[in-house]
């Protein structure tokens, strides 16, 4: 009993972490090749032996697979138990922070004797921020700890491997599909914006030029030149504004001329002072004659009446006021005119003329005069940006596809999608504007302007088939409210800014432009998933696939959009009040209709077929049913759509709509043959406002007078072999007249 207390109390070596976890328990690595487990006295005896030959205890953990699984597993286990933990405080942290932030927006507006609670609410969330635990490198397993664990096992090991390998193989072959799929939140203000606003300056800024202006400048490489800029001169930031784009560069064009004091460091790339040299050989714009008030009030109040609300890049108020001081300056004033808001002025004169009914003798373009006099002015101020420059131009480009100049017309619109860029149009939703009226109507002005000239750029590039200017991963700017122009001012006064404003009960003239813009955005989408490098991989069987679900993802994109429509932009509930929101109803059931050609006609063609196999017949039918919607749709397009681009777009894809119905060879002609006449009847009441309608009549009815002629090969065997056959019945016969041949040549 003695000597069994002795060595029990006799010390033991400390044994390691995860020692007990091993198979072997009690040996370390030198007793175990020795075979000295089945000592009873094991402890005494691994003392003396160990002393003995100078050895160092060692234990080693188990390679086999059966102890690394058991170790990994547990390991797994006590860091799920640590993450499990540190979610639970992340969760309660941000329901904290939600609350702060909720009381924060609440007490923004309210009086001074509450505002101390927001001192309070921040404190908290600072401390909650303070208490979170401070993670170390090592505490948490790298990747490739974990994998010296898992290839422990080597079929484990393979199987992880093999699966890594399939989602990176998949996620490859969705890449090329990824841009051309329609998300359900695709459309509409972006519901990340509280996540970048915090960091504006990550996607560029907006400097002033040589002119005092404000332009934007962006890119990763350029922040560190803006920042270097700011560090130089902090007490004179007049040279780098806030990282704002679209949303302060209306405060020194469009409603207000502001001089700023000249910064001590300037951005390179402008040099303060530098301008351009105005161009000897144009007029200054107190010498370009104008039209009579009469006449002038007569244009500008047909524009506002039928063109304003299909293509909103004016305000009216503003517009409006500058036109009357131009025709009546006050007592006293200069005979100075601002040369920016006149070439507005001619545009929208250009554009109004079109929609006056023509006398049949003249040859010219109607408005063609206002049209010159506002490129002369345009191109007057080259070198500057301003937002009457992207106003300009962008009617210009409407006036031309009036006239049918379609090419003319997608030139001026990308030339008006790059001075939006210019002006950072295209970001404006990146930071919040202060909660001043006349700042959130240039706000409204600047998302609208952007989105006519980039549905306008969207439409000319899809009639023509040609690149489009305005890329959506470029673009970050929310949808403008659904108020017409004469609300905005009241609605701004009178709704809180930080609260989101009710849905509108009753309707609006601008719910035609919000629709269409999310049609368009989808339309731009098709285009680019048929361009020439798509189309020339369809041979391959795996990219037609996912060429393949990507048409089914548009397909559904565009189905959304249709059932999504507001009732007041549908043709039963506008069947008695004409306005805005039936002009813009017809032109997206027709552009609706020509999206999905262009989806579709691709994969109708003989050799799609054989490369798709039933889904080009399913592509055909697709093609056949667009092609009569779209002439269906037409059939008040020359009551209510007037000369524009619009107009060009009804009436090209109206053509293209009988062609495709006669062109198909297995649609059968006698069911399209009421709709292609249709088609021809439509096309015929066109062509007093718009030439293309006359060239697209001639061409169907010549496809269709072909179309319905005899078969040569069957039916000129009957007619020959049969005796009582007339010369007047021959296929051919009113060529050459019978009566002409003389009574010798018939005698030969």
């Amino acid at each position: 009993m003695a000597d069994g207390s002795g060595d029990a109390a006799a010390p033991k070596p400390p044994l390691p972490d995860g020692f007990g976890m091993s198979r072997i328990s009690q040996a370390c690595l030198a007793c175990r090749r020795k075979k000295v487990t089945s000592n009873p006295n094991f402890s005494q005896f691994h003392q003396s032996f160990i002393l003995s030959r100078c050895l160092t205890c060692e234990y080693p953990k188990s390679s086999d697979n059966a102890s690394s699984s058991r170790q990994y597993a547990n390991s797994l286990e006590a860091r799920c138990q640590q993450l499990d933990q540190f979610c639970g405080r992340l969760e309660s942290l941000s329901i904290e922070l939600t609350e702060s932030i909720l009381e924060i927006k609440h007490l923004r507006h309210a009086p001074p004797d509450v505002n101390f609670h927001i001192d309070d609410e921040l404190q908290q969330a600072a401390h909650a921020l303070q208490s979170l635990p401070t993670v170390h490198s090592g505490s948490i397993p790298t990747i490739n700890e974990l994998s010296i664990e898992v290839n422990a096992t080597p079929d484990a090991g393979e199987l992880i491997s093999e699966h890594a390998q399939d989602n990176i193989n998949d996620a490859n072959d969705d890449q090329d599909t990824s841009d051309d799929s329609i998300d359900d939140d695709d459309f509409g203000s972006s519901k990340d914006n509280g996540e970048i606003k915090g960091m504006p300056s990550k996607f560029g800024s907006l400097v002033t030029d040589s002119y005092g202006k404000l332009r934007y400048l962006g890119g990763a490489t350029n922040n560190v030149l803006v920042e270097a800029v700011k560090g130089l001169s902090p007490g004179s930031l007049t040279s780098i504004h806030n990282s704002s784009p679209g949303s302060s560069n209306l405060g020194q064009g469009a409603f207000n001329n502001i001089e700023t004091a000249p910064p001590e460091f300037e951005i390179p790339l402008f040099v303060r002072g530098q301008r351009w040299q105005e161009l000897p050989y144009l007029p200054r714009a107190e010498d370009v004659p104008r039209p009579p008030k009469y006449v002038a009030d007569l244009l500008v109040n047909l524009y506002f009446d039928q063109l304003h609300y299909t293509f909103p890049v004016l305000y009216k108020p503003h517009f409006m006021s500058c036109y009357r001081e131009m025709s009546s300056p006050p007592p006293g004033s200069n005979d100075n005119v601002d040369a920016k808001f006149l070439s507005v002025f001619f545009a929208v004169c250009a554009c109004a003329s079109t929609l006056i009914p023509l006398d049949g003798k003249s040859t010219s373009f109607p408005g063609l005069d206002y049209y010159q006099k506002s490129l002369i002015l345009y191109y007057a101020s080259t070198g500057e940006a301003s937002v009457e420059r992207v106003q300009c131009i962008a009617l210009l480009a409407m006036c031309a596809g009036g006239w049918n100049t379609l090419t003319q017309s997608w030139t001026f619109a990308g030339q008006a999608v790059r001075a939006a860029q210019d002006l950072g149009m295209h970001l404006s939703s990146l930071t919040a504007v202060s909660t001043e009226p006349a700042d959130l109507i240039k706000q409204q002005l600047s998302r609208r302007i952007w989105w006519s000239v980039y549905c306008l750029d969207r439409v000319t590039s899809i009639c023509l088939g040609r690149p489009m200017a305005a890329d959506d991963a470029d673009c970050h700017c929310d949808l403008p409210i659904g108020k017409k122009d004469e609300e905005l001012e009241a609605h701004f006064q009178n709704t809180e800014p930080s609260v989101e404003s009710p849905p509108m009960t009753t309707s609006s003239p601008m719910t035609g432009f919000l629709a269409f813009i999310q049609l368009c955005r989808i339309g731009g989408k098709i285009q680019k998933l048929h361009s020439p490098s798509r189309i020339r991989e369809l041979q391959d069987p795996k990219k037609a696939r996912k060429f393949l679900r990507s048409v089914v993802s548009l397909q559904k994109a565009l189905d959304r959009w249709l059932a999504g429509l507001p009732d007041d932009i549908r043709f039963s509930a506008n069947a008695t009040e004409r306005g805005p929101n039936l002009t813009m109803c017809v032109i997206m059931f027709i552009v609706h209709a020509g999206s999905l050609l262009n989806l579709y006609r691709s994969l109708s063609g003989s050799a799609a077929q054989a490369t798709l196999g039933s889904r080009g017949d399913e592509a055909m039918s697709h093609c056949v049913s667009a092609a009569r919607s779209c002439i269906n749709a037409a059939e008040l397009v020359r009551e209510l759509v007037p000369p524009s681009h619009h107009l060009a777009f009804c009436v090209h894809y109206l053509t293209l709509s009988g062609l495709i119905l006669l062109r198909i060879p297995e649609h059968p002609r006698e069911k399209s043959q009421a709709d292609v006449e249709k088609c021809i009847r439509f096309l015929k009441g066109l062509e007093s406002t718009c030439s293309g309608a006359s060239k697209g009549r001639a061409i169907i009815e010549h496809l269709l007078k072909e179309s319905s002629a005899p078969d040569m090969d069957g039916s000129l065997a009957d007619l020959l072999n049969d005796p009582n056959t007339s010369w007047n019945q021959l296929p051919g016969s009113e060529l050459f007249s019978y009566s002409s041949f003389s009574p010798d040549f018939l005698n030969l």
